[in-house]
């Protein structure tokens, strides 16, 4: 995943720290719960821009869109991002910034290629046939349905995409202070939680190295 943080220009340097800050801890907290993750990062360079780096492609979409509540309930920012699914050379112990292959530039090309109509895209190798043109699609799509969160959506999307199959019961004693039920299930009808749940069960269900024809 390749990302940056939206109108950085017009963030006081304390925002931007907290930005950063909001994510590395949302990351540490999101593999904490879901450890087949293996997140590695965010790493940041260029001031507001962030890398991480998954061995477990089907995870992408969930923590793409978990990097876009996370920001927007705790920071008060945004970011776009692009997903690249492909192979990569050995990191190492390289910074992710330094580490190579058609993952890291699928996923850098795509962000830098995306229009200002949307938050998210990415990309798949030639390999991957016509689910090269529906895997940007299906993010855009994505990133249609998440713009218009507000701040209490965006945190309870956050905690739905958290838990592992989580009541709405559950996600209001979550947070803190607690909030009523109906809160959370009027706040995950606004945020297009149903639509947006049926393509994260899509993606995580897929093959994705049969997909683009990696094995």
């Amino acid at each position: 995943l390749t990302g940056d943080i939206i109108a950085s220009t017009r963030l006081a340097p304390n925002q931007l720290s907290r930005a950063r800050a909001v994510l590395t801890r949302g990351f540490r907290r999101f593999e904490a719960r879901h450890p087949t993750a293996k997140i590695r990062g965010p790493e940041f360079f260029r001031g507001d821009a962030w890398q991480l780096l998954m061995n477990e492609p089907r995870w992408a979409l969930r923590v793409a869109l978990y990097a876009k509540a996370l920001l927007r309930s705790e920071a008060s920012v945004d970011t776009r991002l692009s997903i690249g699914i492909g192979q990569m050379d050995k990191a190492g112990n390289k910074p992710i910034s330094l580490a190579t292959g058609e993952a890291f530039t699928l996923s850098g090309h795509a962000l830098d290629d995306m229009t200002r109509h949307f938050d998210f895209t990415g990309d798949l190798p030639e390999s991957a046939g016509t689910l090269k043109i529906w895997f940007p699609a299906i993010l855009r799509l994505c990133s249609g349905l998440v713009r218009p969160w507000t701040r209490r959506q965006a945190e309870i999307v956050s905690q739905a995409l958290l838990l592992e199959k989580p009541t709405h019961e559950q996600i209001a004693e979550s947070l803190r202070p607690v909030v009523k039920k109906q809160t959370v299930t009027e706040s995950l009808t606004g945020a297009s939680w149903r639509p947006l749940l049926e393509a994260i069960k899509a993606f995580e269900s897929t093959d994705w190295p049969t997909a683009i024809g990696r094995h």
